[in-house]
Formats: C-alpha cells, sequence, structure tokens
C-alpha cells in the first residue's frame, strides 16, 4: 500500500473543496467526497468534512490518501435525527447511557416514519467512523418522558442487562409533578396492570375473581419533595417497569401527572406529562462494577416549577406569612441515609442475601473505650479466673473489673486441686489467708 502525499495551494477563490479534489488528483467526484470523508483531507492544518467547503486562493490543502483504494462515502444524517438532540452521558465498552429528549421515540415505530433515539444514535456512531456499530435496546421510555436511558453495546452486555431488568436488580429514580396535594409523605403503590386492545391505554385492574388476562402486578414507592399550591411534587422509585406504570397508578389514585394529555389533564405550564427519569443504577453485567448515571432535570419542568413556587410566594405574601413558616421540608431519617448508601454501593437483593449467607457476620463497631464492641469483647471471651455473670463482686474489685493480682491468687488456687484434698480438676476448700 503506497500513500501519496499531496499539497498545493487553490489557483481562485470560492471553489469547493470536492470540485478541487477532483481536478487536482484526476479522481471522480464520489471518489473526492469519500476521500473526504476518510479524514484524509486538511485545510490549514485541520480536518475538513464538508463536500462543499469554500476555498480562498491563500489556504493551505494538504491530501494524504492511498490511490488504490476505493473510497465509499458516508450517508448523510437524517434531517429529523440532526434535531433529536440527545446527550451520551457514560458509556464504555458494553454499555451506553444518554439523556433522553422529550418527544422523541426510544426506538423505531413500526410504520417507522418518525425518528427514534436509537437511529439517532446509530446514525452518530456512523457519522464518527464506525461502520458496523451495533446498538442493542433494553428497555425504553415514554416519548413525552425525559431522562436517563441505557443501551447495551455488546451481546454480553445484552445479556446481562436482561437479567438485571427481570430481577429487577436495579435502581431507578423519577421526579414527577403530581396534579393536588397529596395526604401522605411517603408511601408505596401496589396492584396490577393490563393494556386494552383497543385504545392502548393501561389501567389499574381491581381486585376481582375474574381477573383480565395480561394483568402484571406494579409496585411504585414515593416520597414527597414539595408541597405547591394545588401540586405534589414526588420522588419516585421503581421496584417494577410496566408500562406508563408511574403515570397510571398516580392518575387511578386522582393526582394525575401535569400535563398529561392521556391519564390527565392539558396544563399551560408545560406541554407534556412533568416526569423525567433522574437516576439508574446496577451493577454492570460485565465488569460487575456499581454503576449509578443521573440526568439534570429539563429546562421546561424547571420552567413550570419556577412558575408554581411564584404562585405560592404570592400567596405567601397576600397572606402575610414570612420566612419559612408552612414550608414543607421532607424528614430524612438516618435509617433511609443509611438504605441509601446501600442501594448505591449494591443493587441486588439476591446477591446481597447470598453475600450474606456466605460471610460470616461481622459485628457493628464503634469508636471509643465504652463503646459496644469492647462490652461485647469482655462478655464474651472473660479473663481466665475472672467473675461469672451474676456472681457476687469480691471484696477489693471495683465495678467488677479484676486486678492482675486477683487474677493471678485465682490462678494459684486453682492450680493445686490435690494438694488441698479435693478431686482431680476442681479446687479444693478454700482457706482464708491472713492479712
Amino acid at each position: 500500500m503506497t500513500r501519496l502525499k499531496k499539497a498545493w495551494q487553490p489557483s481562485k477563490d470560492g471553489g469547493a473543496l470536492a470540485t478541487e479534489l477532483h481536478t487536482q488528483l484526476q479522481v471522480s467526484h464520489r471518489q473526492a467526497k469519500g476521500v473526504i470523508d476518510a479524514g484524509c483531507v486538511k485545510v490549514n492544518g485541520e480536518v475538513v468534512h464538508l463536500y462543499g467547503h469554500r476555498l480562498k486562493s491563500g489556504d493551505h490543502l494538504t491530501v494524504d490518501y492511498d490511490p488504490d483504494t476505493v473510497y465509499q462515502t458516508m450517508p448523510q444524517p437524517r434531517k429529523q435525527l440532526e434535531k433529536a438532540g440527545f446527550k451520551i452521558l457514560w458509556e464504555d465498552k458494553h454499555l451506553l447511557f444518554v439523556d433522553k429528549p422529550a418527544g422523541l421515540l426510544s426506538v423505531p415505530s413500526e410504520k417507522g416514519h418518525e425518528p427514534s433515539l436509537a437511529e439517532a444514535i446509530t446514525d452518530h456512531y456512523r457519522r464518527r467512523g464506525f461502520k458496523r456499530f451495533q446498538l442493542f435496546i433494553v428497555h425504553r421510555l415514554d416519548r413525552f418522558t425525559s431522562g436517563v436511558l441505557v443501551f447495551a453495546k455488546t451481546p454480553e452486555a445484552l445479556h446481562g442487562l436482561k437479567n438485571i431488568f427481570e430481577a429487577h436488580q436495579l435502581h431507578r429514580v423519577y421526579k414527577a409533578v403530581l396534579v393536588g396535594e397529596i395526604e401522605e409523605n411517603a408511601g408505596t403503590l401496589t396492584g396490577k396492570l393490563v393494556e386494552h386492545a383497543k385504545s392502548l391505554k393501561m389501567s389499574v385492574v381491581q381486585p376481582r375473581k375474574d381477573e383480565p388476562k395480561g394483568a402484571k402486578h406494579a409496585i411504585t414507592h414515593f416520597r414527597v419533595l414539595d408541597r405547591l399550591p394545588g401540586y405534589t411534587v414526588v420522588e419516585v422509585r421503581l421496584e417494577t417497569g410496566r408500562r406508563n406504570q408511574i403515570r397510571v397508578q398516580f392518575a387511578d389514585r386522582g393526582f394525575p401527572l401535569l400535563g398529561d394529555q392521556v391519564y390527565g389533564e392539558t396544563s399551560e405550564l408545560i406541554d407534556r406529562q412533568a416526569l423525567h427519569a433522574e437516576l439508574l443504577g446496577f451493577r454492570h453485567p460485565v465488569t460487575d462494577e456499581s454503576v449509578t448515571v443521573s440526568a439534570p432535570m429539563p429546562p421546561d419542568m424547571e420552567f413550570a416549577l419556577k412558575k408554581l413556587r411564584t404562585i405560592r410566594r404570592v400567596e405567601r405574601a397576600e397572606a402575610g406569612i414570612q420566612g419559612e413558616e408552612g414550608i414543607y421540608k421532607p424528614k430524612i431519617t438516618k435509617g433511609r441515609k443509611f438504605e441509601r448508601v446501600r442501594r448505591a454501593e449494591r443493587f441486588g437483593p439476591e446477591r446481597d442475601s447470598r453475600e450474606q449467607k456466605t460471610e460470616t457476620p461481622k459485628k457493628p463497631i464503634r469508636r471509643g473505650r465504652d463503646s459496644y464492641a469492647h462490652r461485647s469483647e469482655r462478655s464474651e471471651r472473660p479473663e481466665r479466673g475472672g467473675r461469672r455473670e451474676g456472681a457476687p463482686k469480691r471484696p477489693g474489685t471495683a465495678s467488677g473489673v479484676r486486678s492482675r493480682s486477683a487474677g493471678q491468687e485465682d490462678r494459684r488456687r486453682f492450680s493445686k486441686p490435690k494438694a488441698q484434698g479435693g478431686r482431680p480438676g476442681t479446687a479444693g476448700p478454700r482457706t482464708k489467708k491472713p492479712r
């Protein structure tokens, strides 16, 4: 393979880059575009990928290519995919986390007329030179729901992620704005969801004997983050991942999501349902490392919350309320803090149970001289000759703490059983020593 390096300056201004290569290299227009797509052309030291780049007479043009190679042109991106606007949050060889914008389908539809996030990602990597890029779909978000979405890039990761999602060994956190003021500060929504064949809408199945076929169990945990006039901001954690699960269960309770046009009503504050997938975490299916990825709240939800908080401030000012009086603040107990730390480190309950069975349980260790660990060590491993629990204290001891001389005195007594006339292995009658 012999590469040809050529450098020159264009003879006239305003010429297109592809036309200049066609003239100077004596290749076809298609081959000239393929050389540009391959990144073999530099203008003033910078790689240029635009066919119609306008040249100037003073530009320095450099081409480094193989004349025996047929360079194929890369297909142009679809105009609809250019406006997708997704953001890559984190990726490695096996996984890809992206921030899905609202209004974009997660996967291609059956008709295939509308753009999707999977197509936009594939087109993005293809434009970067990955001709055989593979993307495997694991789960999806509703079209008008924004937030973190994960894709697999290898078959190994796809197989592992399927097992993780089926076993619910992952941590999914959403933020939502509900219409109405829910009474509880935290709670769990349980029930079964079923999809209607004609409308494709989901609904909660009421407990009855003739339960419809296809009903699936759904569990949703929530806690209140903020209370606004006529609205409630909640943090939602999914234990199961059914279609439209959050939207359906809260609407069934009488608190539909703000802007939900299917299970609620339209709103002037936001043109979609106020639901955002904030966090996604699990054990890496290949490396077994803890992976947690989060996405910031989108501007449209921030704008809606800002308006609602402004309404609250106006109402408080009209009522003459000052300071933070009456403002709801969620209380996070120590147990909840430890639970959140544990979930951040390990996302598999079955894995935790297996590790607890195989590993020896460790006792809690607290710092300090009078800690529980020190007391437990003294109770489980008493010194030789020490006082038994419940026995009367000896004179000359303080709080059951024996001195070194007392311990030596006990060892002398127990070391001469036969001399005192007792049985072997037992202590003889005690004699009081003169003081």
